[in-house]
Order: structure tokens, then sequence, then C-alpha cells
């Protein structure tokens, strides 16, 4: 009986730390993109108020910066959105092919 409560407190334990894990990766993510947004708002903005006043012309290495971290911003996003999925699906598939 004792042992049974053992490996129950054990898969608690195991679970809140995934778990714990989990929404560490998430906040990781949303501070990624918090700061991906808010710095290339300020890029438009500095471009927008000291070029050409009122025309929007981002200089080609602002640009650049933009798209670039763009594409890492989806990438993180892809890695902790979906690649957690495909994980567990073959965690899971390995475990049933061992019983």
């Amino acid at each position: 009986m004792e042992n049974r409560k053992h490996e129950e407190n054990s898969d608690e334990k195991l679970r809140y730390q995934n778990a714990q894990k989990r929404v560490k990766e998430i906040r990781g993510f949303y501070a990624h993109l918090i700061s991906y947004v808010a710095v290339n708002i300020v890029l438009i903005i500095f471009n927008v108020l000291y070029h050409e006043f009122g025309y929007m012309k981002i200089k080609v290495n602002q640009f650049y910066i933009l798209i670039i971290w763009g594409i890492i911003v989806l990438i993180h996003a892809g890695f902790v959105f979906v690649g957690k999925d495909w994980e567990q699906r073959k965690i899971r598939k390995l475990m049933d092919k061992e019983k």
C-alpha cells in the first residue's frame, strides 16, 4: 500500500515538474514575441519620425531585421507548440511498442 502511494507521489511530482518546464517554455516564447514586436515598433516609429516626416521608408537593414527575426520567432513557436506534441506522440508510440 505504501509503495503504491510512493509511486503516485512520484508520478504527481513528475507531472508537476513537466508542467512547470512547459510553462517556462511558453513564457519564454511570449517574452520573445513581445520583445520582437516592441523593438520593431520602435524601429518603425523612429523611421517614420526621422525620415521624411509621415512617409514610412524602412531602411533595408531594418527590414532584414524585421524579416529574419520574425522567421526566428516562428521557428521558436514551432518548437514550443508543435514540437512538444510530436515528442509526446513519439514517446507514447515507443512505450506502446515495448508493451
